[in-house]
């Protein structure tokens, strides 16, 4: 086994559908490290994030599946604390959506056990 520390996603804008930020194949793991989203838009954005198996369908109703849902003030930047630690097993995702395409930038580190 190795275990290598890298950037799982930087630079990178939430849509306004589900979309996967990182994954793992059945032979991986992955330790989320840090997990930040910044909303770089002068209104406030919801943001939605799911941590499930790849081929699960995110759900934002009532009973859903999701783990993160929040508000992001303007110009703002959150840790996103309810996922560091978490590990994610073979064949797994996070993805996230947002209410604005386009202005939440997310920035996820961690390392990857193969």
């Amino acid at each position: 086994m190795a275990t290598t520390l890298e950037n799982f996603k930087s630079e990178t804008q939430l849509t306004a559908a589900e979309a996967t930020l990182t994954s793992t194949t059945s032979t991986q793991k992955k330790f989320i490290g840090m997990f930040t989203l910044t909303n770089t838009s002068v209104l406030p954005v919801e943001v939605t994030l799911w941590r499930t198996a790849i081929a699960t369908v995110g759900t934002t109703v009532s009973g859903g599946n999701w783990f993160f849902k929040e508000t992001i003030s303007a110009n703002k930047t959150v840790k996103v604390s309810q996922m560091v630690g978490h590990v994610l097993g073979g064949e797994m995702k996070v993805s996230g959506l947002a209410s604005t395409a386009s202005v939440v930038n997310v920035d996820m580190s961690g390392t990857t056990e193969t």
